[in-house]
């Protein structure tokens, strides 16, 4: 009878203790993708936006504090063909002052830019970032507004950006009198900077499942290279490239607890 008795007992505190856990509970690992769309800010006047796209894995320490690996891909173009293609588009042939206004655009653009600088790069790059979401430094789990601050997120890393250039005029000025130094083919350190908010799809158990983000990132480079040129006449700005993004991730793998509930105040 003793025996049953505590038998009893003992599954009922199982069945509590694991109500309790519901709301606390989180997936350690987590699969995503993500679409940015980018612009760089170089040396090179006139820079174009293109998407970029993404994949990351992911490593949860909490629900508010993920390492993550990141490959992206995608292209960063600008300068003087755009500017030039633009601009001939909107002129009408059938006028008589149609050649005069057509050799007038790089006359007038190297005003800005004597070099006529251009170039595309499609670029791959990898990066270990970590980002840190308010909920893990401050208690919100009171039933106001403010809780849905607790998922926003800033964070930092490093990583490698790889440069493949082409469409640089081969590297001459326009009076091919001048070789601008450079290289089609380089590396360069990349820290990213990112801030966002990420919102959070629970399942039945109460666990965060699948995850929204909507953000911003500025990736700093360490040296020149995402335009090609790395002649000192011309490269002379810290190197850039930014833009909104919006990605999706996946929770899954062994499930854990936090410190605090993550539901109940949704």
């Amino acid at each position: 009878m003793k025996k049953t008795l505590f038998i009893i007992l003992l599954i009922q505190a199982s069945v509590f203790t694991a109500k309790a856990q519901l709301g606390y509970n989180y997936a350690q690992y987590s699969l995503g993708l993500g679409i940015d769309y980018i612009k760089a800010s170089t040396s090179v006047p006139n820079q174009l936006s293109y998407p970029a796209f993404s994949f990351n894995v992911g490593y949860n320490v909490s629900p508010y504090t993920v390492f993550s690996v990141e490959y992206q891909f995608g292209t960063l173009s600008g300068g003087f063909d755009h500017v030039y293609a633009k601009q001939v588009a909107a002129l009408d042939p059938t006028k008589a002052t149609y050649d005069s206004l057509l050799n007038a655009i790089p006359i007038n653009y190297m005003k800005t830019d004597p070099y006529e600088l251009n170039y595309t790069n499609h670029f791959q790059m990898i990066n270990l970032h970590a980002d840190v979401q308010l909920g893990e430094v401050f208690d919100f789990s009171d039933d106001s507004w403010m809780t849905y601050l607790k998922n926003i997120y800033i964070g930092s890393g490093i990583g490698m950006v790889f440069n493949n250039i082409s469409d640089n005029h081969a590297r001459l000025s326009p009076d091919s009198s001048y070789y601008i130094g450079g290289y089609d083919r380089s590396q360069n350190i990349v820290i990213p900077a990112r801030i966002g908010y990420q919102y959070k799809i629970f399942n039945s158990y109460d666990e965060p499942s699948i995850l929204l983000e909507l953000g911003y990132q500025r990736n700093f480079i360490l040296g020149y290279g995402l335009d090609g040129f790395a002649d000192p006449v011309v490269a002379h700005q810290l190197e850039t490239y930014s833009g909104f993004h919006f990605g999706v991730k996946f929770n899954f793998g062994s499930v854990v607890s936090y410190r605090k509930p993550l539901h109940s105040s949704y």
